[in-house]
C-alpha cells in the first residue's frame, strides 16, 4: 500500500548553494522533482551496509 500524506514527515536541511544548485540540475537532467532525488539519496542511505548494521544494532525499526 502506497504511504499517504499523512504518514509522510517533513524534513528541512541547509545545505551549501553549490549542492543545492547541482541538486537541482540532477533533478532536472532525470526530469524529476528534487524532493524525488532527495527521497533516493536517504533510501540508498537507509540501504547501506552500514546504517543497516546500525538500525539492527539499536533495533530502530517498527
Amino acid at each position: 500500500m502506497a504511504p499517504t500524506a499523512k504518514d509522510k514527515q517533513e524534513v528541512r536541511a541547509i545545505v551549501d548553494k553549490e549542492v543545492y544548485r547541482l541538486l537541482k540540475a540532477l533533478a532536472g537532467v532525470k526530469q524529476s522533482s528534487l524532493n524525488k532525488v532527495l527521497n533516493e539519496a536517504i533510501d540508498q542511505y537507509l540501504e547501506s551496509e552500514s546504517t543497516r548494521e546500525l538500525i539492527e544494532r539499536y533495533n530502530l525499526e517498527d
